[in-house]
C-alpha cells in the first residue's frame, strides 16, 4: 500500500489530452514494488499554461515529469539544459529536476532501439515511416544514430515530411519525403529494410483501421513496426502477419521508454518484466 507523506517526491507528466494514458497506473505500480516514496501524478494542462507549470516544478519541488503531446518541443525553451539525445532529435519527453535546474531528456528513441534489439531486428539499410509527427522525430534520429543509412518519410501534410527529412538529414544518413499515398507507399515500401507507422491511424477506439490497403510490394524480409501500443496488434502488424512478416508493435517501446524516465529519475534501474506485466494487465491481456 502506497503511503504518502512530508518525504514523498512527486512526478508526473504533462500533456493535453491525458485520458489515454497508462503512464501512472504503470509508474505507481512499478515505484512501489522498487520500494521507493514517490509517486506519479497526470497533470493535463493548457497550452497557455505551460510556462506556469514548468515555474511550479521548480517552486513545489517536483522531481521529474514525462512530457508527451503537444508540449515534446515547445517545452525546450523553458529548460535549462538538455541531454545529447533531446538536443539530437530536438523534442524532449522528460524532464528531471536537480535542484531547480531543469534537464530536458528523451527516452522514446531509446525506447524504440530497445524495442528492436529485443527482437533481433539489424539496424542497417533503410526504413520507411508513415508520418512525420512528433513519434517520428525521435524515433527517426535514433535510428540514424543507430546504423540506418536511408530513411524516406510519408506523411499526408507533404511539407511536414520535407521538414522532418530535413531534419534528420546527416552525413550518416540520407533522406527524402514524399506525399503520403498508396503508390509512394508501394514504390517506397519495396525499397524497405523496416517500416515504421509513427502515424495514430489503428490505435484505440479505431481499431479496423490502417495506414495503407496492401503490403504486396514489401519485401519478405521487411521488418514492421508500430509505435501503437493499444492495441497491441493494429491492424497493419495483423496484415504484415498475414504476409509472414516480422511485426513489432508499441507495447515494448512504451515500456522501456518509461523504464529508461525512471532511471533517469530515481538513479535506479526498474524491474523491466514487472513493468510488462502491469501494462498488459491494464489492457486486459
Amino acid at each position: 500500500m502506497m503511503i504518502i507523506d512530508t518525504n514523498t517526491s512527486i512526478l508526473g507528466i504533462i500533456g493535453n489530452p491525458l485520458k489515454q494514458t497508462l503512464s501512472p497506473w504503470m509508474h505507481n505500480l512499478t515505484l512501489e514494488k522498487m520500494g521507493l516514496n514517490y509517486v506519479y501524478l497526470p497533470f493535463e494542462v493548457a497550452r497557455e499554461s505551460l510556462p506556469d507549470v514548468i515555474s511550479a516544478v521548480r517552486t513545489l519541488n517536483i522531481k521529474g515529469l514525462n512530457v508527451t503531446i503537444p508540449f515534446k518541443e515547445e517545452v525546450i525553451p523553458l529548460l535549462d539544459e538538455l541531454s545529447e539525445e533531446a538536443n539530437a532529435c530536438g523534442a524532449v519527453n522528460v524532464i528531471k529536476n536537480d535542484n531547480g535546474h531543469l534537464v530536458g531528456y528523451n527516452t522514446d528513441g531509446r525506447g524504440f532501439i530497445a524495442s528492436l534489439r529485443e527482437e533481433d531486428v539489424p539496424l542497417k539499410g533503410r526504413a520507411l515511416f508513415i508520418g512525420a509527427g512528433g513519434a517520428t522525430r525521435s524515433t527517426a534520429s535514433e535510428l540514424a544514430r543507430a546504423g540506418i543509412t536511408h530513411i524516406d518519410f510519408l506523411d499526408t501534410n507533404k511539407e511536414r515530411a520535407s521538414a522532418m527529412a530535413s531534419f534528420i538529414n546527416g552525413s550518416n544518413c540520407s533522406t527524402s519525403a514524399n506525399e503520403m499515398s498508396e503508390e509512394a507507399f508501394a514504390d517506397l515500401g519495396k525499397l524497405a529494410d523496416i517500416i515504421v507507422n509513427a502515424s495514430p491511424v489503428g490505435m484505440y477506439p479505431r481499431t479496423g483501421d490502417a495506414p495503407v490497403s496492401s503490403l504486396n510490394t514489401v519485401g519478405n524480409n521487411t521488418v514492421l513496426c508500430d509505435l501503437i501500443y493499444n492495441p497491441l496488434k493494429t491492424r497493419f502488424l495483423l496484415m504484415g502477419e498475414a504476409r509472414g512478416l516480422k511485426a513489432i508493435g508499441g507495447f515494448s517501446m512504451f515500456v522501456y521508454q518509461g523504464a529508461f524516465t525512471l532511471e533517469i529519475l530515481t538513479g535506479m534501474k526498474p524491474p523491466v518484466e514487472y513493468m510488462k506485466e502491469v501494462v498488459l494487465h491494464q489492457l486486459g491481456q
